[in-house]
């Protein structure tokens, strides 16, 4: 039988970042924990949509779109320490306090960007199916890569794909996603992604920030996915010289929140609570 779905938009606002206006979407729980969700490179805060139900009860939840993505203004280039100064933007702006930062893919790196530069920001950090060892160049992305623009909306949300491609066993949530993706333009539709977002993975050091993080880490990954390798606590755990607990999301491919996001939501909860019940415990004896 298909599980039901629960995709929960938040409450909208946004914060000014060196000169240009971060998108961010809550779900508040005042008192709780704040989580702040970063997506990865093309995305925006509608993919974690599936998740934060399975947050939102024990977790005061924020999602940033960071520049060039979703809803947020557009740079003339981009790089990781800028969206890393977003992020602890939205932190200061609309949280307030320290906070747990869960990025995906790219975001991942991001969020230890954050970690690193701001260690009194951050409480924790989850790395969801992040690469931990710098991944081979891919090269330039072909020209015109999320420039297109398509004559109607329906030709753009059939064009949608995920890269990397894996299978979606839930349509739904696919389309779902892939409405909140594009935006009206002359002459028809476009990805709301800037496709010079591009340029701030033309680095040979995009995994460096992650030897500078300090506060408890963990790991998220699909049991599947075609970019992150098995070992991958183990050799973040080399890396930081500290241990780091890894959760595998069954039958998850790279995009754990489309293909398997309430299985997803329901470890990262899980690994949220483990994670921070030691930082909990020495607050007490504090």
């Amino acid at each position: 039988m298909t599980e039901s779905i629960e995709l929960t938009p938040g409450r909208r606002g946004s914060v000014v970042v060196d000169g240009v206006a971060v998108a961010w979407e809550r779900w508040p729980r005042p008192g709780a924990p704040c989580a702040v969700l970063v997506h990865g490179t093309t995305a925006h805060t509608a993919w974690w949509h599936h998740t934060v139900s399975r947050l939102a009860d024990g977790y005061d939840v924020v999602a940033v779109d960071l520049s060039g993505h979703g809803d947020s203004g557009r740079r003339a280039g981009y790089d990781l320490d800028t969206w890393s100064r977003e992020v602890l933007g939205v932190v200061d702006a609309v949280v307030g306090g320290p906070a747990v930062l869960v990025g995906h893919s790219i975001g991942g790196l991001v969020t230890a960007g954050a970690a690193a530069a701001r260690p009194d920001a951050v409480r924790a950090m989850v790395l969801v199916d992040c690469v931990v060892t710098e991944p081979r160049k891919a090269g330039k992305p072909s020209a015109g890569r999320g420039g297109t623009v398509f004559r109607t909306v329906e030709e753009a949300l059939g064009r949608f794909r995920l890269t990397p491609p894996q299978p979606v066993p839930d349509v739904r949530v696919l389309t779902y996603v892939a409405e909140r993706s594009v935006r009206p333009v002359r002459g028809g539709w476009a990805w709301k992604a800037d496709p010079a977002i591009f340029g701030a993975l033309d680095t040979d050091r995009m995994t460096a920030p992650l030897a500078d993080v300090r506060c408890p880490t963990a790991v998220v990954r699909g049991e599947l996915s075609q970019l992150v390798p098995a070992d991958a606590a183990a050799v973040l755990a080399d890396l930081l010289g500290r241990p780091v607990a890894q959760y595998d999301v069954p039958n998850a491919y790279h995009h754990v929140m489309i293909d398997q996001g309430a299985p997803f939501g329901r470890l990262l909860r899980r690994a949220l609570d483990e994670l921070l019940a030691p930082v909990s415990a020495e607050q007490q004896k504090e």
